[in-house]
């Protein structure tokens, strides 16, 4: 496959990894099994699977000026991306991420980013021009609004990261070519219905090319102009579970800015995101060359 032009705009952050036993309770004294500061973040990690992967990738985000900020910039500076952050006078964003050993499942203590400044927005088309594809997060409407514009005007299929439900996405999701969304955001905005029924319901509601809904290790569902369609899981033992959704994207992102059809998209994406999940932090995460010499796919 070819080496792609991706944009990523969105939010990206630090983690501060700690694999424990179990998930502490209240009033407890952990020991860290293991430690790792980690690159991330929905547009953060997504880029890096991306880049991993073969992507000529391209960042646009916030940031502060503190300590974390310069963890964050050291730590994407690994990564084979292009990273453009506009700094605001704040704190930066981070998060300790609890990992337990016995599971491989997540708990999750973040700081909000800075909110997107004027210049962050002029950039916002430079960094989208030329981009075989487009991610965004719902992580700053006005951000994602003035993205989701430039990729229009340049004619940019888009992939939208939803997260969680946010009722203030709801104004620029119309016409999205991609929704990728958590089975959560379905039961969060119609939770009276199925999933099946609540999926139907946001097809209807913003047209996109595709609606998809991840279901973690029970693989996805996804609808598009010729019906319903559903993507299988790929079988990993779980050592940590962080960033699988974003790994997820930053996979699908790249593989439809090759070529490949939805359907190879959603296997690509699927088995990458599982490979993410096998190791600890972005060591599981697979590059070209495991790409290429992989038989599950």
């Amino acid at each position: 496959m070819r080496s792609p032009v991706i944009a990523m705009v969105g939010m990206v952050t630090i983690d501060y990894l700690y694999v424990l036993e179990s998930h502490p309770v209240e009033g407890s004294t952990n020991a860290a099994k293991a430690h790792r500061v980690v690159a991330g973040g929905p547009a953060g990690r997504s880029a890096i699977a991306a880049g991993r992967l073969g992507g000529d990738v391209r960042v646009l985000g916030m940031c502060g000026n503190d300590l974390h900020a310069d963890v964050l910039r050291a730590e994407f500076g690994r990564e084979p991306l292009s990273l453009t952050l506009f700094p605001e006078d704040q704190p930066s964003q981070h998060s300790c991420v609890m990992v337990a050993d016995e599971s491989g499942s997540r708990t999750i203590i973040w700081t909000p980013q800075p909110r997107v400044n004027h210049r962050l927005l002029d950039a916002v088309d430079d960094t989208l021009r030329g981009a075989a594809a487009a991610l965004l997060d719902c992580t700053d409407p006005v951000l994602s609004r003035a993205a989701i514009d430039s990729c229009r005007k340049f004619e940019i299929p888009v992939i939208i990261d939803t997260g969680s439900y946010r009722e203030s996405s709801e104004e620029f999701l119309s016409g999205v070519d991609y929704i990728i969304a958590p089975e959560k955001f379905f039961s969060a905005r119609h939770p009276e219905e199925s999933l099946e029924d609540g999926m139907r319901k946001v097809y209807s509601d913003f047209q996109p090319a595709v609606l998809a809904a991840t279901r973690g290790e029970l693989g996805g569902i996804y609808l598009d102009a010729s019906g319903a369609h559903s993507y299988d899981p790929h079988p990993v033992t779980v050592v940590d579970s962080c960033g699988a959704g974003d790994t997820f994207h930053g996979a699908f992102t790249w593989a439809i800015a090759t070529g490949a059809s939805t359907e190879e998209a959603f296997r690509i994406a699927s088995w990458t995101a599982a490979r993410k999940c096998s190791a600890l932090g972005n060591d599981g995460l697979p590059d070209a060359a495991t790409f290429s010499a992989s038989r599950e796919i």
